[in-house]
């Protein structure tokens, strides 16, 4: 079963409202145990004499910035650790980051793109979704609801062993969710192609272990159908699975959790196979 020790908070430099930082916030008060690491990375290309004192300046200003804002966090009895990183390729920098840290879960404001900027730029999300070690958490949300509906997206017809660990993923994170969000509850939801890839609700409620009326089988594709659902429900939080990928593959924009980023507005949670 997933557990959460440690997330790992992304600061956005550009705005005085931290959505990520209040759902960190909200989960770990939940439970002291949890730590956290809030981690910003910045740059400025200002002209200046001297770079590695313009450096410690804004490194300074920032992290007394940021120390401000997890005082009330550490005021709880949460282990807070603040990292102010000063980097140009600020998109490449946070999931190393997160990985040095040990992170269990990235928490990040979800870019606001269109999809076609999404397809054209090398965005932060697109970066992050591919070279994370953890789940990720996107935000869209400046909090999580009380009895909020977790949707997870599911694809039980697949048979190979990456499928087979997303689905188990997906659904070990979808129940850790709900265990930290009081009164909660878990829903799914599963896309097939077409007819002969037809889905019974009650097969997919039985993988979870949920009663059949929050059980979802539609015809369509998974972008599409997970949408779809999430909207009808009115879901929190979605939690899906993703493949990483490397190489060529890793330059085709558009993946499904890219796609239902900019559809849905709730925060969505990817899993990796482990």
């Amino acid at each position: 079963m997933a557990d959460l020790n440690k997330l790992f908070v992304v600061i956005d430099p550009t705005t005085d409202n931290q959505a990520a930082l209040l759902n960190a916030e909200w989960i770990a008060s939940q439970n002291s145990d949890i730590a956290l690491h809030v981690y910003e990375a910045i740059f400025s290309a200002r002209d200046n004499a001297d770079a590695e004192a313009l450096e410690r300046v804004v490194v300074a200003r920032h992290r007394a910035w940021i120390e401000s804002l997890v005082e009330p966090m550490r005021a709880a009895g949460n282990d807070v650790a603040v990292e102010v990183e000063w980097t140009t390729e600020w998109r490449d920098a946070i999931a190393p980051a997160a990985q040095r840290a040990g992170a269990d879960l990235i928490i990040k404001s979800a870019s606001v793109r269109s999809g076609a900027e999404r397809r054209l730029l090398k965005t932060a999300d697109w970066t992050l979704l591919r070279q994370a070690h953890c789940p990720v958490y996107l935000v869209k949300k400046d909090s999580i609801e009380t009895g909020a509906r977790v949707l997870l997206a599911l694809d039980i017809k697949a048979k190979d062993e990456t499928h087979d660990q997303l689905n188990e993923r997906v659904i070990d994170f979808g129940k850790l969710l709900v265990r930290h969000v009081p009164d909660s509850s878990l829903h799914a939801v599963n896309a097939y192609a077409n007819a002969d890839s037809f889905v019974y609700p009650g097969d997919v409620a039985a993988r979870i272990g949920i009663d059949k009326t929050c059980s979802h089988a539609v015809e369509g594709t998974p972008d599409k159908v997970i949408a779809e659902v999430a909207e009808e429900i009115d879901a929190g939080i979605v939690v899906l699975g993703t493949a990483s990928r490397d190489g060529l593959k890793a330059a085709v924009i558009g993946n499904t959790a890219e796609k239902i980023l900019d559809a849905v507005n709730t925060n969505i949670l990817t899993v990796t196979a482990a």
